[in-house]
């Protein structure tokens, strides 16, 4: 038994079932597009694993072994080979309670782990959130959480660029307001982290008026925050901002070596910028600019490797705002070959999770043997 993965473009899901099929087991991660969800796919991928904790996301396009997908249906099983045991949680009502919803995630999942401290080195957490809530608030809350000293990697959920329903399931429920966690106790390596490709300029700035709950930023270094973005990419002013020029030129906390993206996606009464991740006033930030999307990928598969050898299995968690890059440069199908090698998932999301909420982003889990 192994990793096993399969994908579709088309609506019938049970040849992807059948294909991930195996003896034992312990969990199935599925990604799909959002209009799937007419299908009942979700009760589908339970009667095919009423043994397995099931978790699923909606996505806008998803990545599997045929490549690149717009739409479709990608999944993976782990087997008891790979994983000893996994509990799981699933709570609603992340938008209007992020920190009550992830609360009861964590005391839910407290009670089904061992009793006193669980080894970060044996345990790994996935997490999928809807895609129009603040992770940022319920990441907070599973990172400070005294029984979770173990990774948790994830994404959020996303729909067509409509931001109007994402959706998440566990087991045999579907949500467009829920939050679900799986925590994994490995019986073989693993190996996590999250991967940036735009790098600093140099360009420091202050945030110093912001509304993070609404994640919108008004003022940097007292200007208004759309005048100070434009005047950084000498345009004239907000009204010249296109999509574009946000998906390129992003923000960045930079910390060492470290770069933490900050992405803003619309001018806010023409004076605010709104971003896929909060910011509070009093960040130092930079401006970022474009570096090597496909180079990135080759460095974060051979990080991996240097500490897990051989990789069985790959799911990555990718940023919308990376995969549009990719398609706008015609690299999807590079992308993929660099992991076509190995068993491999993903989806393209509304934010990635790892310790925190990012965006602009790749954040990764790789299995070892």
């Amino acid at each position: 038994m192994s990793v096993l993965t399969a994908a579709t473009a088309g609506e019938d899901i049970d040849p992807v079932l059948q294909a991930i099929s195996q003896e034992n087991v312990r969990i199935v991660l599925y990604f799909f597009s959002v209009d799937y969800k007419k299908l009942d796919i979700e009760a589908t991928v339970h009667q095919w694993f009423p043994e397995a904790v099931c978790l699923g996301s909606s996505m806008i396009g998803g990545w599997g072994p045929n490549g690149p997908m717009e739409k479709g249906f990608t999944a993976m099983s782990l087997s008891s080979d790979e994983v000893e045991t996994v509990v799981s949680s699933f709570r609603e009502g992340v938008k209007a309670h992020p920190r009550q919803t992830a609360r009861e995630i964590v005391e839910d999942i407290a009670l089904q782990l061992p009793e006193g401290e669980v080894n970060p080195a044996d345990y790994i957490g996935i997490v999928l959130i809807d895609g129009l809530s603040l992770g940022e608030l319920l990441m907070k809350e599973f990172t400070t959480a005294k029984k979770f000293t173990f990774p948790i990697v994830g994404g959020a959920a996303a729909d067509e660029l409509t931001f109007t329903e994402t959706l998440v399931a566990h087991n045999s429920i579907m949500s467009s307001d829920g939050a679900a966690v799986a925590v994994m106790k490995m019986k073989v390596p693993f190996f996590y982290d999250h991967f940036v490709h735009y790098l600093p300029t140099g360009k420091e700035f202050l945030i110093t008026r912001a509304d993070p709950q609404r994640r919108i930023v008004w003022e940097i270094n007292h200007m208004p925050a759309a005048d100070y973005y434009a005047k950084l990419l000498n345009l004239p002013g907000p009204e010249a901002i296109d999509h574009i020029h946000f998906s390129r030129n992003p923000l960045g906390v930079v910390i060492g070596d470290r770069v933490y993206t900050r992405s803003p996606n619309a001018v806010i009464d023409g004076k605010g910028l709104q971003f896929y991740c909060f910011i509070e006033a009093g960040t130092k930030m930079q401006l970022l600019k474009q570096g090597d999307i496909l180079a990135n990928a080759r460095d974060a598969l051979k990080k991996a490797e240097d500490y897990v050898y051989p990789i069985q299995g790959v799911i990555l968690f990718n940023c919308v705002l990376r995969y549009l890059e990719m398609k706008e440069d015609g690299k999807l199908e590079s992308f993929h070959q660099i992991f076509s090698s190995l068993p491999y998932i993903g989806f393209n999301t509304y934010g990635e999770e790892l310790f925190t909420h990012h965006n602009q982003t790749l954040t990764a889990l790789f299995i070892g043997r």
